[in-house]
């Protein structure tokens, strides 16, 4: 039941990335590397079993949602990108967090 969390995390890096094209200096440079994490965790998430049911995972699925509504489609320059990067970074830690417990 990985899948869900697996496409957003998808999403989420390609809206990181489109956040990245519109920015420069060290907020390109923080969301390049938010991108690779979250592809990354994407990749690692098409491989393990994550229970859908299990509450960590309904965390990350509701961190990854909050992370996407707030970037949006990332077609252009948005204000807050410090709160973008901070919603993503705790996306992130969510799904590393639901991932060491399905592996525990």
């Amino acid at each position: 039941m990985s899948h869900e969390i697996a496409e957003k995390l998808g999403g989420l890096a390609s809206r990181v990335n489109n956040l990245a094209v519109n920015h420069s200096g060290s907020d390109a440079r923080a969301l390049l590397e938010l991108q690779d994490r979250l592809a990354d965790l994407e990749l690692v998430a098409i491989v393990k079993e994550l229970r859908s049911d299990r509450e960590d995972y309904k965390t990350a699925i509701q961190g990854l949602n909050d992370a996407i509504a707030f970037i949006g489609e990332a077609t252009h320059k948005i204000e807050n990108v410090a709160k973008a990067i901070q919603l993503t970074a705790k996306a992130a830690e969510l799904v590393e967090k639901a991932i060491k417990t399905a592996a525990a």
